[in-house]
């Protein structure tokens, strides 16, 4: 997730995000384009989604939930990296890659891959962090080829 620092930013990403689910509910609602144009021109008189403001994308918005779409957040997922690092190493404990799936094992392998000791995964410098996940998404694509060449080879 990228971290919005001005108020142009964050408008900018409040309009992608809103034009994105303005997308998800046209999708939703099996709307050919024919249909979307028609109620977009309906409640806002505009042909384009990009062309709306805050408040006609907010209007689209009511108006799609109003003919049956509701927004669906994503599906729960590890968004910080600390967390994200605790759900790889769970994950690769889980599939068997990992003698010791312990906190101190972890705790160890990030000392041993970053350098740096840390008590918690979130005490990790933001940059040593990506790379500890990206190490750990590593390792879990080799222990996930193993595992398939080892099921293939056993069948």
């Amino acid at each position: 997730m990228k971290i919005v620092h001005s108020n142009a930013e964050r408008l900018a990403a409040d309009r992608r995000r809103e034009l994105g689910w303005i997308h998800q509910g046209k999708a939703a609602l099996h709307w050919s384009d024919d249909d979307y144009r028609y109620h977009l021109r309906q409640q806002t008189g505009k042909d384009s989604a990009k062309d709306l403001t805050r408040a006609e994308r907010a209007a689209m918005l009511r108006h799609m939930a109003a003919c049956g779409w509701q927004h669906k957040p994503k599906p729960d997922r590890p968004f910080d990296q600390a967390a994200k690092i605790r759900w790889l190493w769970g994950k690769l404990a889980r599939i068997g890659a990992l003698r010791d799936p312990s906190d101190q094992a972890l705790l160890a392998w990030l000392a041993h891959t970053t350098g740096v000791q840390v008590s918690h995964p979130k005490f990790l410098p933001n940059a040593l962090a990506s790379n500890a996940i990206e190490g750990l998404k590593a390792w879990l694509k080799r222990a996930e080829a193993k595992l398939a060449s080892k099921n293939k080879g056993g069948v």
